[in-house]
């Protein structure tokens, strides 16, 4: 079987129904596992009770623009910091997560010449969903 390569060109985000390619320049879905440790009599026993979801991405700044992501994030974070916000990552065709997140705040500011960018770290509310054709 040829090995198969999926780039980050693959990848295609969407954000409460919209889709913010064009100002994504990284995206990764990470799970911090918990996992307690007992010590028993017969030596260490672990058990898996908890997962920690984060969505991590890096970002153009859009300010300004119309459909700005970093407006809308920062209304939603503003107005709402407690209410989730739907997301849809593809991985490449076939292979589709679904989330909610936490709308975070983004930072304003670059250092010249560079463009303005930010990274966000957003928490995920439960384990995405997972849809593989």
């Amino acid at each position: 079987m040829p090995t198969t390569i999926i780039t980050g060109r693959d990848l295609v985000l969407t954000i409460a129904t919209v889709n913010y390619d064009a100002q994504t320049t990284a995206a990764s879905l990470v799970n911090a596992p918990v996992i307690t440790t007992y010590q028993t009599l017969d030596g260490k026993a672990y058990k898996h009770i908890d997962d920690q979801w984060t969505l991590n991405l890096s970002l153009l700044a859009d300010w300004g623009v119309a459909s700005s992501l970093f407006e809308a994030m920062w209304t939603a974070a503003d107005s709402a910091p407690n209410t989730t916000l739907a997301i849809s990552f593809t991985a490449v065709t076939g292979a589709v997560f679904t989330a909610n997140v936490f709308p975070v705040f983004p930072s304003v500011g670059a250092t010249a010449p560079d463009a303005q960018t930010d990274t966000w770290a957003m928490l995920v509310s439960g384990t995405p969903a997972e849809t593989f054709s």
